[in-house]
């Protein structure tokens, strides 16, 4: 089978994706544990900080530097309506800080993600987590998934009993029913539940095997675009809550390795097993 013809160097844009965002992640951490750190409303419960703008304001300029022909979809700037984004066939999808609210509270777990779409898949993928200087990556053309140069992998953990799960609540107070009703179906089948509040940050926990399973009701493709490339390339199986296949645009998610991945689906809708 044909590998596809991508319409630019992957390895070149992964290079420099690598060589700007720790630079992104010294403007974040100029903030991290100030005393104050000024934020506006963008939501009913969601807040930005002067990080998060500061953060996308630099990676924006960069990337519209490097890459003037590419259309570039920031969490900081998307509109509302994210169709017009959905028509391009290239796309870099910006997440300058995803973690907020643990950044805003001295948690570490927060990172920087930069994923670029081609047909609404993830092509290529890079995050990086400033406090401890984690940097992770994968690209379409290229096997494996590697953090700070080291090929990880997802566990190999095959019982539900045995598995750590993990999922967040979303921004969106309408869907929090679901995670509640999630977490009711699960928390007496498996060994243990995290809630860690960073989407990318704990997909990067899935592709390393810190966890077993990721699951969330409503995400933004900011929050999977990179991300969700490193936990495939790592050996995840990932769809939507159903089963059915994802894209960069799919807002519900379920990744785990294949066995788990399999196993979960069978026991959400129903057909309930430990084994």
């Amino acid at each position: 089978m044909t590998s596809p013809s991508y319409p630019l160097e992957l390895s070149k844009v992964r290079d420099f994706l690598i060589n700007i965002l720790p630079t992104a992640g010294q403007i974040i951490r100029r903030y991290y544990h100030a005393e104050m750190i000024p934020q506006k409303k963008k939501g009913t419960i969601d807040f930005v900080t002067v990080a998060d703008l500061k953060a996308d304001e630099f990676l924006r300029d960069q990337l519209h530097r490097q890459f003037p022909d590419i259309p570039v979809l920031t969490e900081e700037t998307a509109p509302s309506d994210l169709d017009q984004y959905i028509k391009h066939e290239l796309l870099f999808i910006v997440d300058p800080l995803d973690g907020t609210a643990n950044f805003a509270r001295g948690d570490a777990n927060y990172s920087i993600s930069v994923g670029l779409s081609w047909k609404g898949q993830s092509i290529l993928g890079v995050l990086f987590v400033p406090v401890s200087s984690r940097m992770f990556w994968a690209q379409a053309d290229r096997d494996g998934a590697y953090w700070n140069g080291r090929r990880i992998h997802v566990s190999t953990v095959s019982n539900l009993y045995e598995a750590v799960v993990c999922t967040d609540w979303s921004h969106i107070l309408s869907t929090r029913d679901s995670t509640t009703n999630f977490l009711k179906k699960v928390f007496g089948h498996v060994r243990q539940i995290k809630i860690l509040g960073s989407a990318a940050t704990n997909l990067s926990l899935l592709a390393l095997g810190a966890i077993d399973i990721y699951s969330h009701v409503h995400l933004m493709p900011w929050d999977t675009a990179a991300a969700v490339l490193i936990a495939q390339k790592a050996g995840a199986t990932v769809s939507d809550s159903k089963g059915y296949a994802w894209n960069v645009f799919t807002p519900d998610i379920l990744a785990a390795n294949s066995v788990l991945h399999r196993k979960m689906l069978k026991f959400l809708s129903g057909k309930r097993t430990s084994k």
